[in-house]
């Protein structure tokens, strides 16, 4: 007597059948939920949620795959943001500068500050020219567009600039204020050259 045959097709479709009855896993639903939130835990359901849909023979594969497919979205929304300086916290932190303090980046000739500790730092405190201070802007130098440069390089080369523009004045070092990565992204290409004063000034540099 030969054994029974089994269609091959008609097990699949009962199989199928059965999974239809399966609940769908919760953590598959928790995944497309934090997925499309941007919640940093989506990835953490969906790896609970595939151990339990694979063990305990659950529905709910689809919905993970969407809820990280949301997340990545998400995920490469806020990486581009925090590379180019425009996440809101860092928005807001740069609307919170103290009263008196300025980007660097934003100094025009004439513009008179306390000097920041070296060349190439960005925030400085600003001063009336009658007031004491210690810098003194003198002229901005544009930059070319395009990708952030080298900074080494972009200081070497605008100091050197500023040097060669810059008035001959006994004991007055010349120093430059050189975009960061944040400065660059936000459009800011440029630097600005001033005068560094050994003592403190009440009156501009003419």
């Amino acid at each position: 007597m030969s054994a029974p045959q089994h269609d091959p097709e008609l097990f699949d479709e009962l199989m199928r059948e059965e999974l239809r009855h399966q609940p769908i896993s919760r953590y598959a639903i928790a995944t497309l939920v934090f997925g499309l939130l941007g919640g940093l835990i989506a990835p953490v359901f969906a790896a609970v949620a595939i151990v339990r849909i694979r063990k305990q023979r659950q529905r709910g594969l689809v919905l993970v795959i969407c809820g990280l497919v949301a997340f990545a979205g998400w995920a490469g929304v806020m990486t581009y943001k925090v590379a180019t300086g425009t996440a809101w916290w860092q928005q807001r932190q740069q609307e919170r500068l103290p009263e008196g303090v300025a980007h660097g980046s934003d100094l025009v000739a004439g513009d008179c500050f306390w000097s920041p500790p070296a060349s190439g730092a960005t925030d400085v405190m600003q001063r009336s020219c009658t007031d004491r201070h210690n810098a003194e802007a003198f002229e901005v130098l544009p930059l070319e567009a395009g990708p952030m440069p080298d900074i080494v390089e972009v200081y070497q080369r605008t100091l050197a600039r500023c040097e060669a523009g810059a008035r001959s004045i006994p004991g007055v070092r010349v120093q430059v204020i050189t975009p960061t990565t944040e400065s660059w992204n936000q459009g800011k290409h440029r630097a600005v050259c001033y005068y560094s004063f050994a003592t403190d000034m009440t009156a501009p540099v003419r």
